[in-house]
């Protein structure tokens, strides 16, 4: 059970860093470049988060990736 977890940390890990690369490159569309970029990763954790079983850890994450976005955008400021 905690290798599992473990392998799908490290599995998540890896996904976001690859979408951290790809998502870093800049967009030709409008837009706060800042904010969108907050956005983004938000994204990639809250779709990250979705993959855990347990709701109750699900929850947890959900709640620091929206308070991570949060974060960031306040830096945007």
């Amino acid at each position: 059970m905690k290798t599992r977890i473990v392998s799908c940390v490290a599995a998540l890990l890896v996904f976001c860093s690859g979408l951290w690369i790809a998502g870093s490159s800049v967009s030709a569309g409008g837009g706060n470049r800042c904010t969108d970029h907050c956005a983004d990763s938000y994204r990639v954790k809250k779709d990250a988060c979705k993959l855990i079983p347990l709701k109750n850890e699900r929850k947890i994450c959900e709640r620091r990736a929206k308070e991570s976005k949060d974060d960031c955008k306040h830096r945007c400021r």
